[in-house]
């Protein structure tokens, strides 16, 4: 039976004192306000029903998060990624890199999302912005490519339809 998000987020004591909100497995739906986290590190929610991470934007602290898992969600968008700086949209092209920020979308709409976005970067945006979105281009394609390899060699099928996992993420998205 579903739950909605905020309610179960009432139902914490000591907000301000929590580094590490572990919300999994809680058929959580809906969106939350977390402004009372404000000591935040680490977010686990895990296989929920969440379909948005907007309501990472009421943090307080965003920079502060090292971790956050949304695998097993229903997110199906990625909004504002015109809103990132350049050091955050830099931090998230080096994690996708070096694999410390992984994405598994939901029906692949974050990674198009993702892909638009270095389209527009690619026709509008600066050399440095131009240089790292062909970089996080060839990356999406490549690891898409992989999934695809993988799933077709295996005798299992690999469910991908799950959500999100961003860790050692420090972006304000």
């Amino acid at each position: 039976m579903s739950q909605e998000f905020q309610q179960h987020i009432n139902n914490k004591t000591n907000k301000q004192k929590i580094r590490y909100l572990d919300i999994f497995n809680n058929d959580l739906t809906g969106e939350a306000n977390l402004k009372d986290f404000t000591s935040l590190t680490s977010l686990n929610a895990y296989n929920n029903k969440l379909e948005s991470i907007e309501f990472l934007n009421s943090l307080p602290n965003k920079e502060k998060l090292q971790s956050i898992n949304f695998f097993g969600n229903q997110i199906k968008e990625a909004k504002n990624l015109q809103n990132l700086t350049s050091e955050q949209f830099n931090k998230l092209v080096a994690g996708m890199k070096d694999k410390s920020i992984q994405i598994n979308s939901y029906k692949s709409t974050i990674l198009m999302d993702l892909l638009k976005y270095t389209q527009h970067l690619i026709k509008s945006g600066d050399n440095s912005q131009r240089q790292q979105a062909h970089e996080l281009q060839a990356i999406i394609q490549n690891s898409s490519v992989k999934s695809e390899q993988e799933s077709n060699n295996s005798k299992t099928p690999l469910l991908i339809g799950g959500g999100i996992i961003l860790v050692s993420l420090a972006l304000g998205i």
